[in-house]
């Protein structure tokens, strides 16, 4: 959920630079069911904590590009209370829930079906948490911050959180990464350890072989280190493993997502 400050990707603007370019396919399994794991290893609450998100999700080919049905099957936390209450309230209401997204022949999800229903039973499932709770306990704080977010979401937005978890998968599918000295990047980077700021950096090939690409991504801007390691698929262009590392203000998150079969 691309908007939630516990699940904040990087989307790098990739600038073009002087180098020989490996040209990537975007050609996801098909009829395969995959498990897409998300674990993060972050402090929550002054206390090291670690959350972690299943899903299955499967390809499908569709008219003018494919279908992504994706369900998420499980979430777990460690974390305090504090901590672990907003992920489980934000999560929560979509455990179980089969989304199918649209995805382009160029690796964007346009659309998912059936938005409105979708919607109204995420609306639905808060409504049910915030009854079990009071709320003045956590879970029921918890819940009444996420609910008033979700609220205050335009209809335009609600595709972007429910896709956000997704789209890192696709994110060099259909185009090109650069030999040698690679690729300068700029992005914002900092949420959630601390207020989000510019920071510049490159991605370079750290490696390759016939079916991999592993790929390199150094940034750093104002108090903010960020490393990204991603191993990409040269028959699918798909994401297989992703693991992040940002820095700030002495706190440390690691986010790892790897995407194989069950």
């Amino acid at each position: 959920m691309r908007a939630l400050p516990f699940a904040l990707p990087l989307a790098a603007l990739i600038q073009p630079a002087a180098a020989n370019t490996i040209a990537i396919p975007f050609a996801p399994p098909l009829g395969q069911r995959l498990s897409y794991r998300i674990e993060q290893e972050r402090p929550a609450a002054g206390k090291p904590s670690r959350f972690v998100a299943t899903r299955t999700i499967q390809f499908d080919r569709a008219e003018a590009g494919y279908i992504l049905t994706a369900t998420l099957d499980r979430i777990d936390a460690d974390a305090p209370p504090a901590g672990a209450e907003p992920y489980r309230a934000a999560l929560g209401p979509l455990v179980g829930l089969q989304l199918r997204f649209r995805v382009d022949a160029r690796g964007r999800i346009v659309g998912v079906d059936d938005l409105d229903r979708i919607w109204a039973s995420v609306v639905a499932g808060l409504n049910s948490m915030k009854a079990a709770y009071p709320p003045d306990s956590d879970r029921g704080k918890a819940v009444q911050k996420v609910q008033a977010l979700f609220d205050a979401m335009p209809p335009e937005s609600r595709l972007a959180l429910l896709a956000g978890e997704f789209q890192p998968l696709f994110l060099f599918a259909g185009g090109d990464v650069a030999d040698g000295q690679g690729r300068g990047l700029k992005t914002v980077a900092g949420a959630p350890l601390a207020r989000p700021v510019q920071v510049e950096g490159a991605l370079t090939l750290a490696a390759q072989s016939a079916d991999t690409l592993d790929l390199d991504e150094t940034l750093a801007g104002d108090g903010v280190q960020v490393t990204v390691h991603y191993a990409v698929s040269r028959r699918t262009g798909l994401v297989e493993r992703q693991t992040r590392s940002l820095t700030a203000g002495g706190r440390t998150l690691v986010e790892t997502r790897s995407l194989a079969r069950p």
